[in-house]
């Protein structure tokens, strides 16, 4: 009978754990409060002070600073043409052990 294959006890398995997990859920959403005004404030300082170290954060002080767009600039200026002398300097070392 199909029941008994092992491929219908898996699907059952799985039913049966996801609806439980999904129980859980909700059941946990609908007894936890939300944050506190100080738990928020808490977690929002704390973004604050991590996006002045972050990428976004350094971006944002680039922007404002002409000297460092100015040595940025510079150095963009000065990489692709080390870029380029590289690769090619890469193709002429993998052409010439070819031969």
């Amino acid at each position: 009978m199909w029941m008994q294959k092992k491929w219908f006890k898996l699907l059952i398995w799985l039913i049966t754990t996801s609806f439980f997990f999904a129980f859980s859920a909700i059941v946990i959403s609908m007894l936890r409060f939300g944050p506190t005004e100080k738990e928020a404030m808490d977690f929002m300082g704390g973004m604050m002070k991590a996006m002045e170290t972050s990428l976004m954060g350094l971006s944002m002080q680039v922007k404002e600073d002409q000297n460092v767009q100015r040595l940025m600039s510079e150095s963009v200026q000065l990489a692709f043409p080390l870029l380029a002398v590289s690769i090619a300097g890469g193709v002429y070392v993998r052409c010439r052990r070819k031969v």
